[in-house]
This record gives C-alpha cells, sequence and structure tokens, in this order.
C-alpha cells in the first residue's frame, strides 16, 4: 500500500483487524467484525488456515449456520512492511497461559494508535501484554458470551450476543483510538462500554467465573445443580466474598452491592445446565485456567496476606487433573 494512501485505510468506519486466537472467542469476534465490514486477519493454526484457504468461517446461532466471507487466516502473525498503516486492533483470544507468547509474537504489528484488547478471564492478562508492548495499547476487556468452537472455522453462538466492558490503566477517559474501536465493537452487534475503573471490572468478573465455575468443578455439576443446592449456592456465594476482597486489597472498588449483581448473574442469567469452560476442560482432560482462575486469586491473596480457603480448595483439588492434562499436552504448558 503506497505511503500516501495510509488515512484512506484508517477511516472511522472500517478497521484493521487481527484476531489472535481461533478458539470459540476468536472466531466469533473475527466473524462478527468481518460481517461488519472491517478488514479481518485471523491467526489460528494450521487447521484453521487449512479450513479458510478455500472456505467460509461459519457461525451458527439458534440453529441456523451463516457463512461468513472474507476472513484471511494465517498461523503467523505477519510482519508489517515499513510503508504499511499499523493494525487499527488487536483482539488477543488466546488461553490466559498464552498471552505472554501472544505478546512477543504481535508486538511488531502494534502501531501508533493500535489498540490491543483482551478478552481472557482473570485479571492478570493486560499486565503480561503491558510487558511486552506499549501500555497505552493495551485495553484490558471483560467479555460476557458463550461462544463455542465446533470446528477449526465454525463457532457456535449461544444466547445473547457478546457483551464488552472495556477500559485502560492509563487513563480513565477514551481517547480517539480507543472510540474506534468501541464503534467498531458496536457496530459489530457487541455491545460495549467504556469503564473508568477497569480494576474492578476485572476483578468483579473474575469472582463470577472462577467461583461458579470453581464450585462446579469441585461438585462435578452444571450451574443449575449447584444453585439448587443450598450447601453448594452458599459456597458460590463465600467464594465470590474471597475474590471481590482480594481485588479491594489491590485497588478495586467493589463492595455489597457488587456481591447482590453477582448474585443475580449467577441464579437466574445462567440456562440450569451451564457449565463453565474451565470446569469443562478440567473435566475432559485438557489444559484449563485453572492456574489464572482460582491459582490467580490465592497467589493475590498470599501476597496481600487474605486468607481464601474455598479457592484455595478449588485449585489444590484440581490441580493433580491439571498437571495431567498439561503434561499430556506439551504444547499447552505454561511457559
Amino acid at each position: 500500500m503506497p505511503h500516501g494512501d495510509q488515512e484512506n485505510d484508517r477511516t472511522p468506519d472500517r478497521l484493521r483487524v487481527l484476531v489472535q486466537g481461533a478458539g470459540g472467542i476468536g472466531l466469533y469476534a473475527a466473524a462478527r467484525l468481518a460481517q461488519a465490514g472491517h478488514d479481518v486477519t485471523l491467526k489460528g493454526r494450521a487447521a484453521t488456515v487449512d479450513a479458510l484457504r478455500d472456505g467460509d468461517l461459519r457461525v451458527v446461532r439458534d440453529g441456523v449456520a451463516t457463512a461468513v466471507a472474507g476472513v484471511r487466516a494465517v498461523d503467523a502473525v505477519p510482519d508489517r512492511a515499513p510503508h504499511e498503516a499499523p493494525i487499527d486492533l488487536v483482539v488477543v483470544a488466546t488461553k490466559s497461559w498464552q498471552v505472554g507468547d501472544a505478546a512477543r509474537e504481535l508486538a511488531p504489528a502494534v502501531g501508533d494508535g493500535t489498540r490491543v484488547l483482551t478478552t481472557q478471564n482473570g485479571v492478570d492478562a493486560p499486565a503480561r501484554l503491558a510487558a511486552h508492548v506499549p501500555a497505552e495499547a493495551v485495553l484490558a476487556g471483560t467479555v460476557v458470551v458463550i461462544a463455542r468452537r465446533l470446528g477449526p472455522a465454525e463457532v457456535e453462538v449461544v444466547g445473547s450476543e457478546a457483551t464488552v466492558t472495556v477500559g485502560s490503566a492509563e487513563r480513565t477517559e477514551p481517547d480517539a483510538a480507543d472510540r474506534r474501536v468501541l464503534a467498531a465493537l458496536e457496530g459489530a452487534g457487541i455491545g460495549a462500554r467504556w469503564t473508568d475503573d477497569v480494576t474492578s471490572a476485572l476483578w468483579k468478573k473474575l469472582a463470577l467465573i472462577a467461583s461458579y465455575g470453581g464450585v462446579g468443578a469441585l461438585a462435578g455439576a452444571t450451574v443449575g445443580e449447584t444453585r439448587s443446592t443450598p450447601a453448594t449456592r452458599d459456597l458460590v456465594e463465600a467464594a465470590m466474598r474471597e475474590v471481590l476482597a482480594v481485588g479491594n486489597a489491590e485497588g478495586a472498588r467493589l463492595g455489597e452491592a457488587d456481591v447482590a449483581d453477582l448474585l443475580r448473574s449467577y441464579e437466574s442469567g445462567f440456562a440450569p445446565g451451564t457449565t463453565a469452560s474451565m470446569q469443562r476442560d478440567l473435566a475432559e482432560g485438557r489444559p484449563s485456567e485453572l492456574a489464572d482462575q482460582s491459582g490467580a486469586v490465592v497467589a493475590h491473596a498470599d501476597a496481600a496476606g487474605i486468607d481464601v480457603p474455598v479457592h484455595r480448595t478449588i485449585y489444590a483439588s484440581q490441580l493433580p487433573r491439571e498437571n495431567a492434562a498439561r503434561r499430556a499436552s506439551p504444547a499447552q504448558r505454561v511457559r
């Protein structure tokens, strides 16, 4: 692309997007942004590259499959030529433990005005990114959607479209590049809002997912089963309160209203058969985000001198399964 065309390439209504990771969230984000007219490149494994070389990405919702054309798939982050405009948005859709490696790989693609959006459960992904890309480029995101990968280039959306809460550790108000990202997400049918307190947003999301998923893993039970059993319902609430206490020790501002909001989500926001992704991975012998959910709660709690007996029990009880899964999948181990 000639140097003089950079401004035309970066028009407000069309972004150059790199989605890194072709799991459920990555396939979903790539599809919705491509459908909205953005220039989307998806970095995934060879199977995804092969599937999209001669075919379309498929999105299944309510039993109806939609083909999404125009998504380019690559197995490595492409180098940016000196005359090319930088990527506008990178959506990091890897597992939490892969964020460090992903950040090192994508760093050369980050230019002036690029924004790099985290989508992981947990609270540590933004800092892992900021170790390799400029901190002002990092947008911490909390994503709510059920997007299930059905195949290398096929994803199923269960329930509502995604909502994303976005913020930055560097600024409380969105700048022009941030606003372009928010507008792109909204235009793609993804509900997006800015928060001036991203620390609280991250810890609150962790309190939900790690607590109902962790207790679900302990009990081998669905959300419907844990919330209808008083003992496990109370255990989920206790786990949520542990996470909020640790988050507040690290600068979050979370209180009883947040506990009530989390409990409403747990008690009425999920279909009875729902299980968390970490819970499913553990049950099926795959590497999970245990270390970045209950394990992270324990690690941050230890640093703050806070007792978290529920999450310590979740982490310790599931660690043998986690270690066995990582021994069986060397490529998925934490580096």
